[in-house]
């Protein structure tokens, strides 16, 4: 690869071209050569990348550094390739060759094939340098960038033109423009001195005629390059020739489309729009082909789905038979939008490919992961514009398209996508339209009663004065057009809004400013929702560390909230879901809210994915992205996944500066955003992980150090208390002077440091340069616009020095609180790596530390302790009750041998135990002294043991010595079980049964449960596996494991036992040790059970833990867990001691790994490795509670207990139960046990909260198709139009009006959905027209029978008007048969006089030259839909204003809005009545009018609605008359183009040569949208006539 930029400019900020272009072969094959001579010498195993300077003029050159890794441009080399660096890599570093590698692309050839292109790549970076002051724009060796472009193309230019394209959408590619000024003397600065816009001025240098060779000798740009870019600017001189009426050659058009040149910029060249030069192109048949990257030039077959699109071919490369799913990536980085966005396209993609749908990804981005090929099923390296996606859509007759993954740029061509047929997925176009429009979501946000802050957007500046002394100060000043750095701030004083409008905006009708009240003190609050049809499915709220005032994108984000007031929560539960129901929402959105006092107030809305989407899915564990793309494609979707789970953690994202790369810039937080990255952690509270996610960003924890600058006398009292614990911890303090005195006159030792050199050796620029500060706080005062540009302050110098010299600084007085507090807690509390602070892919589970009651010990020496306890650690077990069964016959049947066994376990066993006392016919009166010391008494009726019981009379006599309070365990079987049954009934005291081997001592027990008897049991887990163990292993039957299984409920605990040391003594393997068998085991045994459906997690949890933790009275562990991976296939190495004497594991697959073991805080084992050096095993003997049997067994298996042995609580108000650790709703697991949540839960100021905290109803309850009905009750429940006749405009005001455009938003919403709406069944329209129309009749009568209506229609020719009969006869007649009447007349009032006789109500449809108001309502409607609102407009009504009755009416009901302009345009014969303009003057002061004769440019410049009416040949008695005005005005391209970009043009219909052909295709054409909307006023209109309420 080569760079365009000469030597000086950073790589990563230079323009990159590959293959290279203007290297002969000779330097190309001297640089490769020495490339490889390089790696060999120093070894590179992998990716290695080499920079070299090369002389242009001689073959001198030089290295210029060697990276024996992945670089920054390994990602571009490997998407400009084909070829996967970083893939190939790896698998060399595995020691596979080249040769053994396969290309996947051809699938024939192997990596060792060096890769050859036939196509040109193109990489440009993306600066955002415009968004901090004083940062130089100029490029160096320092790189500035923030993220870059990849096109590619057959050619040089095609590629160049289609990357500047990428880089913004702004740029329309290589050529004439205004971002460099078209003088000598600043080309030649930008071509000597290199900016971001250097590009631009090289094309402007062209343009102004400059050579090639003095380009060269200014840029030292290589002339090949520059060659070609001449070129281009050749081709666009003779585009420039043709006007709009004039056509393109089609060789003309086809070499421009093949030199890179987007049919947006051909249009603005011949004048003309954008879809009339793509009809043009199309009709041309000239289309771009579809290429596959192959890596081998065509030389070998590929199957490559990595697409490009180009005009320099003849055909296609691939075949359309999938008809796949687009899905809109992200485009480049930049500031605002980063790889956030990439991921919310992957995981899209991912899900669709998961659901069987073929899927088609776009995107430009080298960096990312959605172009790497083998994400989706094709991949189109394109940019995000109209024409391309549409050419796309087209070539592959795809299903349709996902445009909200890819962040604002999908958005930016929503409307445009539908308008020209393309199937949107998800919210409609309209509907995000409607949140993306300041004034339509005002104005839903009024109707549903949500609070906002009050804003205007206002043209002048006495105006923005009268704003903010209404409302108060501070605002937020938000310009359109922005002259310096700063495009939004906050302004506290009348003074400051005059400074800042003068220097850092233009204000103006073109350049309007919007001006809000700022909330202070207000907390900042996201909401990432999904939502079905309108319905919410999932909803999380988080909340901003920082006030309101730091963008969101730069702000600290905290999931689960944990400050914020549950009143708070749920107002902005019910606000989201309102809002996601009026905008009709289907798949991802995102609101901003503020919240002060419990009162909250909506910032904004985005209906689609926002950056936080990765964030909050990963701290949830809920993919919302999954669920996203599951509703937009009608797949089933389950709602709160993750409802009534509470999260053991909290995550915090912090965000990530490069200031440092940015000499310069302020690093100070505002409005605007500045961050380029974020990191986010995860911690036990939000200081926890706050500090963590700090330590991500490479911020560095003070030591001694801390320098202090607060501006504000408010701030340093809220900071006081914090300065005063960093104080008390023994941080050395420093401070500015005034800091400094307010500190110390609260007895804060600190020491003052002068802003200058005025006191040696106390200098702040002295201590900041020396990295004598460890942590600088800065909290500046409010930012003011009364000080220059070029003001400096000593706190902005001092914050410089601590980003150049790397001193860790914070700005913000929340943080800087938050920071203060985690630095605390972390000096106590020293971090332990925990289950919080990672995910695994397996499914990880959380346990409590496990109990085996039944511990098998051979002998006591401390070896056999020591390894016991570290297998039973190993294996999740941390309390044994230990049972030693010497081969000599040792046992612990006196005080001696007690003590003898503690005195092993003392110092060497790594978990908790317990020692268990045996009962021999002999010790009946002595043992009993021992039950404080071993609270268990063993009697075994196991002859082969010296330490048994041997009569029936020697087990009573335990029983009467025994304490009452204290347990008897028993492994007798049989008719000893049944004799050791019955002395318990006797004496009255509980029983356990242990190591139970037969379904007959299982019935027995449950029969015993039955009479009332208190007795518990276990079993060996291995007894219920052992049909599995070798023969004569546990000496149980199949047939008796069998039984076993199905009496499950009837057993109270597992336990290990003796089984496995009995099993592997039967089998004569000696070379084991006994005490350590089973452990390691017992997990994946019960888990795979799990797995197979035989049992459940809660069945585990309870028997090997809660149940013996109750039976036995063992105390809690605290912060004691064991994390499992619970898929996780179990690799056990055939030399341990369980694959020897359980030779089945090996042959049989077993799930279930212990990764972790905490034990008291600490980690002892952690994924295969024993980390208990200390063996800290405590003795719980005389620590035991009272014997409890609890409940029956039968209804551990009904009963979700592992909530309780997990530490979860639960309540009435969560609407299901907990979910099992079988079923963990997050990857993290479950739940800490209850110790370690009561440790968080008293260091944590709240709690955390839940994620839902109310899940709305079932998303499979039917919606309603209209919501008539809450429109109407926003109106307070009055209809003024039931039942009345519609005649004038003049009827009704302005409110009436909105209530009538609510209600054709929901008539539209509901057709869309369902094509009818069934109100008006029954009801008759008679529509009678006595003038011709298409239009209004057709629109009157369609939207009647969509209301489920019936229709009779008559006209002059086919009513009794023929024979003589008058209008008010009629009207009597038809209102006898109809509910309502549409008529039209040609005599003005006639309509208002026949009204008078009807007995129905009656809509005027037009009379003649006086009114139609149904349309001047449908146009403002139109209006209001299309521009968002009609206050402050420009409207520009052309033509014949005379006859126009459209206008007449229109004009009225503008008379009602604010600051309205209306220009009337006509021939002085057809100008606006007088009584009109009369009657608009008269409504309203506020309506500017003014009346030409002319079209002129001025006119057109300021229009906003260009409304043109028909000039009525009807309306003319004299031809002549008619002849001299027609044509008078013409609306074409050439017009088009002095219009605003953000304008439209209306026309009531039909038009005869008014509006040219060509006008139809540009995007301000709203007349056809305008005859839609007519249906849904309408409809709207005769549903509030014909029903008072609904």
């Amino acid at each position: 690869m080569e760079n365009f930029d000469p030597l000086g400019i950073h790589t990563g900020d230079s323009i990159v071209v590959a293959p290279s272009q203007t290297l002969s072969d000779e330097d190309y094959q001297m640089l490769r050569t020495t490339a490889v001579s390089v790696i060999r010498h120093l070894g590179v195993v992998g990716e290695c990348n080499i920079q070299y300077a090369l002389n242009p003029h001689s073959r001198e050159y030089c290295i210029i550094e060697v990276n024996a890794r992945l670089s920054r441009s390994s990602a571009l080399a490997s998407k400009a390739t084909g070829y996967p660096l970083a893939f190939v890599a790896a698998k060399l570093g595995l020691e596979i060759p080249l040769n053994e590698i396969r290309n996947s692309v051809t699938r024939e050839t192997t990596a060792c094939f060096e890769p050859s292109l036939d196509y040109i790549v193109v990489k440009i970076p993306r600066w955002d340098l415009k968004k901090f002051d004083r940062v130089s724009k100029n490029l160096s060796s320092a790189m500035k960038s923030v993220g870059e472009v990849m096109a590619i193309g057959r050619t040089f230019e095609e590629t160049m033109q289609e990357a500047i394209r990428s880089v913004d959408t702004s740029f329309d590619g290589f050529g004439r423009n205004s971002y460099v000024p078209e003088d000598r003397q600043a080309i030649e600065e930008e071509l000597t001195k290199p900016t971001d816009l250097r590009v631009f001025a090289v094309a402007n240098a062209l343009h102004m005629g400059y050579t090639v060779d003095r380009i060269h000798e200014l840029t030292s740009i290589d002339r090949w390059f520059l060659c070609k870019l001449r070129g281009l600017v050749e081709t666009e001189r003779q585009l420039a020739t043709y006007s709009a009426d004039q056509r393109i050659p089609r060789g003309l058009l086809l070499c421009a489309k093949q030199q890179g040149f987007s049919d947006s910029g051909i249009a603005q060249l011949t004048k003309r729009n954008e879809m009339q030069v793509r009809n043009t192109r199309t009709g041309y048949n000239i289309v771009p082909f579809v290429k596959q990257i192959d890596t081998v030039a065509a030389e070998f077959p590929a199957h490559t789905n990595y697409l490009y699109l180009t005009y320099n071919a003849a055909e296609h490369d691939v075949q359309f038979a999938d008809h796949g799913v687009m899905v809109l990536g992200s485009g480049v980085y930049r500031i605002g939008s980063s790889v956030e966005f990439d991921w919310c396209a992957v995981r899209a993609v991912r899900t669709l490919r998961e659901n069987q749908y073929k899927t088609i990804m776009i995107n430009y981005n080298p960096e990312t992961v959605s172009t790497d090929y083998d994400e989706a099923d094709r991949l189109y390296f394109s940019n995000i514009t109209l024409e391309r996606i549409m050419d796309i859509y087209e070539a592959e007759a795809s299903a349709g398209v996902i445009i909200s993954m890819g962040g604002q740029a999908p958005n930016n061509i929503a409307l445009g996508l539908q308008r020209n047929k393309v199937k949107i997925f998800g919210t409609s176009p309209e509907n995000i339209d409607s949140a993306e429009n300041r004034y339509k979501f005002s104005r839903m946000l009024d109707q549903f009663g949500i609070d906002q802050p009050r804003w205007r957007e206002l043209t002048q500046y006495e105006d923005a004065e009268a704003f903010c002394e209404e409302v108060g100060f501070p605002v937020l000043v938000r310009p359109s057009y922005v002259l310096s750095g700063a495009a939004m701030n906050v302004v506290t004083t009348v003074d400051d809004l005059r400074s800042y409008l003068n220097q850092a905006a233009t204000m103006s009708r073109d350049y309007p400013v919007v001006i809000t009240k700022f909330i202070e003190e207000a907390k900042e609050i996201d909401v990432d929702a999904v939502a079905l049809d309108g319905k919410l499915i999932m909803h999380c709220v988080s909340e901003h560390v920082e006030n309101a005032g730091v963008h969101s994108g730069d702000a600290t984000l905290v999931q689960p909230p944990q400050d914020l007031d549950p009143v708070t929560v749920k107002k902005i539960g019910e606000a989201t879901a309102a809002i996601g129901q009026a905008l009709r929402v289907t798949g991802p959105f995102n609101i901003q809210f503020m919240a002060k006092n419990n009162e909250i107030k909506v910032i904004e809305c985005n209906v689609r994915a926002a950056r936080s989407f990765p964030f909050v899915s990963k701290v949830t564990g809920v993919d919302l992205i999954e669920m996203a793309t599951k509703a937009m494609l009608g797949l089933p979707v389950t709602p709160y996944p993750n409802r009534g789970q509470r999260l053991n953690y909290v995550g915090v994202k912090v965000p990530q500066f490069s200031f440092s790369r940015l000499q310069g810039a302020d690093p100070v937080l505002g409005v605007e955003m500045a961050s380029t990255g974020e990191v986010a952690a995860f911690g036990r509270d939000k200081y926890d992980a706050y500090l963590k996610a700090m330590l991500a960003t490479g911020f560095r924890l003070p030591k001694q150090n801390i320098l202090l600058s607060i501006g504000s006398y408010k701030e340093k009292v809220e900071m006081l208390p914090s300065v005063q614990r960093l104080f008390a911890s023994g941080f050395r303090l420093f401070a500015t002077p005034g800091t400094a005195d307010f500190l110390q006159e609260h007895g804060v030792d600190v020491t003052a440091l002068e802003a200058d050199m005025a006191r040696e050796g106390y200098s702040m620029q002295e201590y900041l340069s020396s990295n004598r500060i460890d942590l600088y706080i800065n909290l500046p005062s409010k930012n003011s616009f009364r000080r220059p540009a070029s003001y400096v302050s000593n706190g902005y110098r001092s914050r410089r020095l601590a980003i150049d010299f790397s001193v860790p600084l914070i700005t913000n007085v929340k943080c800087a609180k938050m920071f203060v507090e985690a630095l605390a807690r972390f000096a106590v509390d020293k971090w332990d790596v925990e289950s919080v602070d990672y995910i695994t892919s397996h499914r990880t589970t959380v346990l409590p530390g496990l109990i085996n009651i039944a511990a098998f010990l051979p002998d006591t020496r401390a070896a056999t302790v020591e390894g016991a306890t570290r297998a039973a650690i190993c294996g999740g077990f941390t309390v044994l009750g230990m049972n030693v069964f010497g081969a000599d016959g040792f046992a612990a049947t006196s005080d001696q041998r007690v003590a003898t066994i503690k005195n092993g376990a003392l110092g060497n066993a790594h978990a908790d135990y317990v020692v268990a006392v045996s009962a021999t016919s002999a010790n009946p009166a002595s043992v009993s002294a021992l039950s404080s010391d071993a609270p268990i008494l063993f009697v075994s009726f196991d002859k082969s043991h010296a330490a048994h019981v041997d009569t029936y009379k020697a087990a009573s006599e335990h029983f009467k010595s025994w304490p009452q309070s204290v347990a008897i365990v028993t492994n007798a079987s049989g008719n000893d079980l049944a004799s050791m049954l019955l002395l318990a009934s006797l004496f009255g005291r509980q029983l356990h049964a242990t190591d139970v081997r037969s379904a007959d001592d299982l019935d027995l027990i449950d029969l015993s449960r039955a009479r009332g008897l208190s007795v518990t049991c276990d079993v060996s887990v291995f007894t219920l596996f052992a049909d599995r163990l070798p023969e004569a292993g546990a000496g149980v039957g199949v047939a008796d494991v069998q039984a076993i299984w199905s009496r499950l409920p009837a057993i109270d605990c597992f336990t290990i036992g003796a089984v496995p040391a009995q099993a592997a003594r039967a089998a004569g393997i000696e070379d084991v040790a006994p005490a350590t068998l089973g452990y390691q085991v017992v997990l994946p045994l019960l888990y795979t059970a799990v797995a197979e459906g035989r049992l459940k997690s809660d069945d585990i949890v309870e028997r090997l833990c809660t149940a013996p933790r109750r039976i036995f009275g063992l105390p809690e562990q605290p912060d004691t867990y064991v994390e499992i991976h619970q898929d996780r296939l179990v690799n056990l190495p055939r030399k341990t001691d369980d694959a020897k004497w359980f030779p089945a594991l090996l042959a049989q697959p077993v799930r279930c790994v212990v990764h972790r073991v905490v034990m008291r805080g600490k980690t002892t084992f952690l994924d295969g490795k024993f980390y208990g050096q200390d063996a800290g095993g405590r003795d719980l003997g005389n620590v035991l509670r009272t014997m409890s049997s609890g409940p029956s067994g039968k209804h551990f298996a009904q009963k979700p207990s592992v909530a309780g042995a997990l530490g979860i609580q639960t309540t009435e108000a969560v609407p299901s139960p907990v979910p099992a650790p079988e079923e963990p709703a997050s990857p993290r697991g479950d739940a800490l046990p209850a110790a370690a949540a009561a440790v968080a839960a008293a260091t944590a100021p709240a709690p955390t909260a839940a994620i839902v905290e109310a899940a709305p109803a079932s998303v499979e309850r039917p919606l309603p198709i209209v919501r008539l009905a809450g429109v109407l009750a926003r109106h307070g429940n009055h209809n003024p139009f039931y039942m009345k006749h519609v005649l004038s405009v003049r009827q009704f005001s302005r409110d009436d009006l909105h209530l009538l455009f609510a209600a054709a938003q929901e008539m539209r919403t509901a057709v869309e959905r369902a094509g009818m709406v069934p109100l008006l069944s029954g009801r008759v329209m008679a529509s009678v027209f006595y003038e011709p129309s298409s239009r209004t009749s057709s629109s009157l009568q369609a939207a009647m029978l969509r209301l489920d209506g019936q229709v009779i229609a008559a006209n002059s020719e086919t009513s009794s008007v023929a024979k003589g009969e008058t209008l008010e006869d009629s009207v009597r007649t038809f209102g006898a048969y109809a509910d309502v009447i549409a008529l039209r007349h040609p005599q003005p009032g006639s309509v208002q006089g026949a009204a008078r006789f009807a007995n129905a109500p009656v809509i005027n449809a037009g009379d003649g030259i006086g009114e139609h108001p149904t349309q001047a309502m449908l146009d403002t409607f139109t209006i209001r839909e299309e521009l968002g609102t009609v206050n402050g407009l420009t409207i520009t009504m052309v033509g014949d204003l005379k006859n126009g009755r459209t206008v007449h009416s229109l004009a009225r009901v503008l008379s009602q809005y604010n600051n309205v302009m209306i220009n009337y345009v006509s021939p002085q014969s057809l100008a606006m009545p007088a009584s009109v303009k009369r009657d608009v003057a008269l409504r309203s002061p506020y309506v500017t009018q003014v009346e030409h004769t002319t079209l002129t440019d001025d006119v057109l410049a300021n229009t906003d609605v260009l409304y043109v009416t028909r000039i009525q040949r009807e309306r003319f008695d004299n031809p002549s008359e008619y002849d001299s005005v027609k044509g008078a005005f013409v609306i074409d391209n050439s017009v088009m183009r002095k219009c605003k970009r953000n304008m439209v043009v209306m026309h009531p219909l039909p038009r005869v040569d008014e509006i040219a052909p060509e006008v139809d295709t540009d995007q301000r054409a709203a007349y056809f949208r305008q005859m839609q909307y007519g249906m849904f006023v309408r409809m709207a209109l005769l549903a509030l006539v014909l029903r008072r309420e609904f």
